[in-house]
């Protein structure tokens, strides 16, 4: 009978299977809870009347700064911790419960501030309009959500490395891509069209069933035994452990160009995507409820995309893939731009990207369980999250500033993809390149940074 090993992880087809099944819901749970968040603020901040450049750094740039400040110790935490239930889970049964607590305070701030207004700002400041007050808060609660939700997302990142076959990992990701697009789905089609309306039940119903359900992925997966964490003279002060991080990090030109190209993709679609959102809204004149229906048949070519991309990966290999991604996403952005009229056009052209950005998509994230050692991958996976939110705390004030510029013309963050994602193929192309020359598909041997 076949097997499967992951480190001292022994798996049968069944027990494969039986893996597949708990990190898939988990990551059900997870996508329907995280889309709440991304769908939600940037209309919200519009209709108090935010600024462009606010909602890219609340929807944005915050998250990049978190991610800078925490995840460099704590990615190396993680990799050298150890005990009986592992390294990765023992913080997911902490982290998961409090980050739906702080969505739940997003979900809540218009009657939290309503309430610190009535009991506390009409007696010492009452020109502090309730308004002010729910962007004041926003900011406090988005922080609050991006800190936890920062460890929760490597965590889970970094426990897929760990458990999951290598041999299947391709595969496992594309499956993993379907899951996510299905309960994106469920999502646009019930829940989206009553997110302004419903707001309190809403967040509060997403909040229970996603730490029910993920509590119950911790509860079933099991981490293996790790070899003794690497012994430290002395422990760095903060600033020389950032200086150490970053330098092994960027010290080896493969990973260093793929940083480059990722960080560039991900500020062509991150920064642009709640602008993508209003440019429907507010350019296309579509309502909430029409949104929802777009917004899920768009995604419902998800899935075909995904499993033919994780095919594809598997037999041209995921380098390779991301690179034609690339080319077919600015490609398609520059189409949108002149052809997105209304909703059916606006539907062809969201069907029509799936693969492209499939391709890059899966293509990327199968890419560094490829190119990173195991040895050091918590902190390379790490590092590459903390780089591309450097420059997404820049790319979205760039994109923030950019749409104040041209009058929020929505239409312009076409332009803005277009330009970015052309830029990230040169870098890949170096990837690509060095790929080879460490041995290729067959004989790839990932270089280990400096030993700190």
């Amino acid at each position: 009978m076949k097997t499967y090993q992951a480190g001292t992880l022994n798996y049968t087809a069944r027990g494969l299977a039986f893996l597949f099944f708990w990190l898939l819901w988990g990551d059900f749970a997870f996508t329907f809870f995280e889309s709440i968040f991304g769908r939600f603020l940037p209309f919200y901040l519009k209709d108090l009347n935010a600024s462009n450049t606010l909602i890219s750094v609340m929807t944005g740039s915050i998250a990049g700064a978190v991610n800078i400040l925490f995840l460099p110790n704590f990615s190396r935490w993680s990799d050298q911790y150890r005990s009986r239930l592992g390294r990765r889970i023992p913080f997911l049964y902490v982290v998961a419960p409090v980050t739906a607590l702080s969505l739940v305070g997003v979900g809540f701030a218009p009657e939290i501030a309503a309430w610190i207004h009535l009991h506390f700002l009409s007696r010492v400041a009452p020109s502090v309009a309730v308004g002010t007050i729910i962007i004041g808060l926003l900011c406090f609660l988005v922080v609050s959500y991006h800190f936890f939700n920062m460890m929760l997302v490597n965590l889970y990142n970094w426990l897929l490395r760990d458990v999951v076959p290598q041999e299947t990992i391709s595969r496992f990701l594309a499956w993993f891509r379907v899951v996510g697009a299905l309960s994106s789905m469920v999502f646009l089609w019930y829940v989206f069209p009553h997110l302004m309306e419903r707001r309190r039940e809403v967040f509060i119903g997403v909040a229970l069933f996603y730490l029910a359900a993920f509590l119950l992925m911790c509860f079933w997966v099991k981490e293996g035994e790790y070899p003794p964490p690497p012994a430290v003279d002395e422990r760095p002060g903060m600033v020389e452990a950032f200086l150490l991080y970053f330098r092994d990090c960027m010290s080896v030109p493969i990973y260093r160009n793929f940083f480059i190209a990722y960080l560039l993709a991900s500020i062509a679609t991150n920064c642009a995507g709640p602008f993508g959102a209003l440019f429907t809204r507010d350019t296309l004149h579509i309502t909430m409820h029409d949104m929802g229906k777009l917004f899920t048949w768009g995604t419902a070519a998800g899935p075909i995309a995904f499993v033919i991309i994780g095919w594809f990966c598997d037999r041209f290999s995921p380098l390779r893939v991301t690179l034609v991604g690339f080319f077919g996403m600015a490609i398609g952005c520059v189409a949108g731009y002149f052809l997105v009229q209304g909703k059916t056009s606006y539907l062809v052209f969201s069907l029509v990207n799936a693969l492209p950005s499939a391709a890059w998509g899966i293509g990327s994230f199968a890419a560094t369980m490829k190119l990173f050692p195991s040895e050091r991958f918590g902190q390379l996976s790490s590092g590459l999250n903390v780089f591309g939110c450097g420059a997404l705390i820049v790319g979205n004030f760039l994109m923030g500033r950019f749409m104040d510029l041209v009058h929020s013309n929505y239409r312009m963050t076409y332009v803005w993809s277009a330009v970015l994602f052309t830029l990230a193929a040169y870098p890949m192309w170096l990837v690509i390149r060095d790929w080879k020359r460490y041995g290729g598909p067959d004989h790839y041997v990932a270089p280990l940074p400096p030993v700190v």
